[in-house]
């Protein structure tokens, strides 16, 4: 049976997630407006100017006029004459920049001249939201109002580094810069280490792909009694590594305990986009909340006035990014829309009240 992708509208911000037909969280999407100009799309078009060629790499460096240049990598495909250092050239991009890297691009000879074309710049759009991320052709249906409430609790957890073991083990996933971190504790689990290991596979599989995390992951399980159980684990770990989708690269466990895997990355991570440095939701993040309990509020009372009371930072962000939300909510809800700023709130903090 297919799985069912749920979209969540809201001013500047669409939520998604997939969900397979026993109601389990596969993946969480996030597509916000604000980054429409400063992220390159998965399938766009870009008419790039090349900033540099890296020999040692077989790989050049694409200025797209959005900060950080693309990834092209030559090979010896059609076209690749023509990549030199100041060349214009049309590429279309393979994967979204994430962190502290680029776009991946590859050329495309088939859009016609580049020399007419104003470089850097845009020649074609990505597909939209549910094109790029529905690659599986599931269902998809707007959000009800029970679908938003359980978006908003996957989203949550999703975004919270603990995961709690249904036998009260814990899961802890730490992304860093240079890899992604988990650690597997029994914590008050009675059961022996390797139930409890065996239980967390499934689970960190789960929140690796619903997170949307990649690249180098080292998994320390609970520490075990001997090489036999160290053995088991390995057996059931091989066959989870099996059982995925994807393209994934596994190193058996050592015998401190320690899986290592390598994940290909596909999209920018949940917590990338909606935390901020610090760990904890960004005023962006916050801001769109406001607007999302607001519209909400809206359609539960569609007579009523909304009142959006919020601190001075979440009020300075939604007054420097109308552009972004003003006009599609306040056609919705007919103009009647307050926003008022509160010196006493906390940062994070913000209130709808219909009257």
């Amino acid at each position: 049976m297919s799985n069912i992708l749920i979209l969540d509208q809201a001013p500047g911000e669409t939520r998604a997630g997939l969900f397979n037909q026993d109601g389990t969280a596969l993946a969480l999407y996030v597509d916000r407006a604000s980054d429409a100009a400063r992220f390159a799309r998965n399938g766009a078009l870009y008419c790039g100017r090349v900033r540099a060629v890296e020999p040692s790499l077989n790989a050049a460096f694409v200025d797209l006029g959005l900060g950080q240049p693309g990834f092209l990598p030559l090979g010896k495909a059609r076209g690749h004459d023509k990549v030199f250092e100041g060349a214009a050239i049309i590429v279309r991009i393979r994967r979204e920049a994430f962190a502290e890297k680029g776009p991946l691009l590859m050329l495309d000879t088939a859009s016609g001249d580049d020399a007419k074309r104003p470089c850097p710049s845009q020649v074609s759009p990505a597909p939209d939201f549910v094109q790029r991320i529905n690659a599986k052709e599931a269902n998809v249906r707007e959000a009800t109002r029970e679908d938003r409430e359980t978006l908003d609790d996957v989203f949550e957890a999703a975004l919270c580094p603990l995961v709690r073991l249904p036998g009260g083990g814990e899961v802890t996933i730490e992304p860093t810069r240079a890899m992604i971190a988990v650690d597997v504790d029994t914590a008050s689990d009675t059961r022996r280490a390797l139930e409890v290991n065996n239980e967390a596979i499934v689970m960190v599989f789960r929140h690796l792909a619903m997170r949307g995390l990649a690249g180098i992951v080292a998994i320390d399980f609970a520490p075990m009694k001997g090489a036999k159980e160290r053995k088991k684990l390995n057996t059931a770990f091989t066959q989870a590594v099996a059982a995925q989708h994807g393209r994934m690269e596994a190193e058996p466990l050592n015998r401190f305990g320690v899986a290592v895997l390598t994940l290909q990355r596909r999209h920018r991570p949940i917590a990338e986009i909606m935390l901020g440095k610090n760990g904890a939701p960004s005023i962006e993040t916050q801001a769109l909340n406001a607007l999302r309990q607001a519209q909400n509020e809206h359609r539960a009372q569609p007579a009523c006035a909304i009142i959006l009371q919020a601190s001075p930072a979440i009020t300075q962000w939604l007054d420097t990014h109308k552009d972004l939300w003003a006009e599609p909510l306040l056609s919705r809800l007919g103009g009647r829309l307050t926003l008022t700023s509160k010196a006493e709130f906390t940062p994070d903090q913000f209130e709808v009240i219909a009257q």
